[in-house]
């Protein structure tokens, strides 16, 4: 097997292993806010409503600085930072008394972890350039395999343990991924056909990647407006189902299965086709099926338009960080890809906040369809923002500074 593959494996257990364990703490939350002080219902969301936000909105601040890190310090030691990082405050978590204390841990994981961003960031220094495609994509499936089964095992597990034990034992996982990190993946020196490529290499403006993250922004706000009503809809379509929780999570399993699958095969394509012409099929495609959505009448319909939406979607955030990989030097990985993480973190930390807002004054359904008709309308900017931003990069080319 070549060296590349074998680290880009290593890299990817890792990081799976370190969001399953992020993921573990996730279903109990609330209940475990209500287990340190505030029994009241209505406080005990609005603390955890502020525990889920403070996340990424401190991932919005760090990321871009810690990539600018990794491109000076190197970027093994960044992925061993973040999830040696995310081993102590989990397990600190095990530990709190009040639920200030566990809000001033959540603002810690958020500024010292970054877990992702950093493995994605060591990963694409290791993968050539023509294999970009295939590596990120693969990357993007730990992100959905933790989402579909870490809460489940962390629901499980809180059940037999204590929710206390469980914080214990996510730390625990995140450890053993950097463990694997630090003592099975070598960071790649750079070689004299690596110096001549960046000397020469003139692909890519600030301007193409300004278009790649402005579509990464508008896709986490707009996929993310459902996310706290879908269970609310599921309560609404099943009112008579006696396990909705079990329900609830099967749809969302079932989607991070399909999205698996749509990562790979789009994370295939990314790297050999154009990636205006995969966003403007894949965004337009996700949206009419989200909005679809609102019209289901059983959980079981439901949960089909769920898989059809992950299949669709699944491969679109794969196929911008192909493409930033593509038009940034070896040398500015942590930098763009910090960037990229922070617009990311900050657009699924506001559409929570809009889809919540638009189901509160209008209907649950009604978030649907504003989501279906932002990820269209992204889709459908696409050819016109790539369009503008090539004719600027062929006008202004002399005076572009080279990424």
């Amino acid at each position: 097997m070549e060296n590349w593959k074998k680290h880009l494996y290593i890299i990817w257990l890792a990081e799976t292993i370190s969001m399953i364990g992020f993921h573990f703490c996730l279903p109990f939350l609330p209940y475990y806010v209500q287990e340190l002080g505030p029994a009241d219902l209505k406080q005990a969301a609005l603390w955890t409503g502020l525990l889920q936000t403070v996340g990424p909105l401190m991932l919005v601040i760090s990321s871009p600085f810690w990539g600018v890190l990794s491109d000076r310090f190197g970027r093994k030691i960044m992925v061993e930072r973040a999830m040696f990082s995310g081993f102590v405050v989990l397990v600190l978590m095990s530990f709190v008394r009040t639920v200030q204390q566990l809000l001033i841990l959540r603002i810690l994981q958020g500024f010292f972890t970054g877990t992702f961003t950093a493995a994605i960031v060591l990963a694409a220094s290791q993968i050539p350039k023509e294999k970009s495609g295939y590596g990120l994509g693969l990357m993007q499936t730990s992100i959905f395999i933790a989402a579909t089964i870490g809460p489940f095992l962390g629901g499980v597990l809180s059940d037999i343990w204590g929710y206390r034990n469980t914080f214990y034992f996510s730390g625990i996982l995140v450890g053993i991924a950097g463990c694997l990190v630090m003592f099975f993946v070598q960071e790649p020196e750079k070689n004299n056909h690596q110096q001549e490529e960046e000397q020469h290499q003139t692909d890519g403006s600030k301007n193409n990647l300004l278009f790649l993250l402005v579509v990464l922004f508008l896709f986490q706000c707009a996929s993310t407006f459902i996310s706290p009503v879908l269970a609310l809809f599921v309560k609404k379509i099943s009112p008579e189902a006696r396990k909705i929780a079990t329900i609830a999570g099967s749809i969302l399993a079932a989607s991070g299965i399909a999205s698996v699958f749509g990562a790979v095969f789009a994370g295939n394509l990314a790297s050999k086709k154009d990636h205006r012409a995969l966003l403007s099929i894949m965004l337009p495609i996700a949206g009419v099926i989200t909005i679809l959505s609102f019209l289901a009448r059983t959980a079981g319909q439901l949960m089909f338009l769920r898989i059809l939406a992950g299949l669709s979607a699944g491969g679109i955030i794969p196929t911008i960080n192909t493409h930033i990989n593509l038009e940034t030097k070896r040398s500015h990985l942590g930098r763009n890809f910090g960037v990229a993480g922070g617009i990311s973190s900050l657009g699924a930390g506001v559409g929570p906040m809009i889809g919540g807002a638009i189901a509160s004054i209008y209907s649950l359904e009604t978030s649907f369809v504003f989501s279906g008709i932002l990820i269209i309308l992204t889709g459908a900017l696409c050819p016109v923002l790539l369009e503008k931003t090539e004719l600027v990069r062929k006008e202004k080319l002399p005076e572009i500074s080279e990424l």
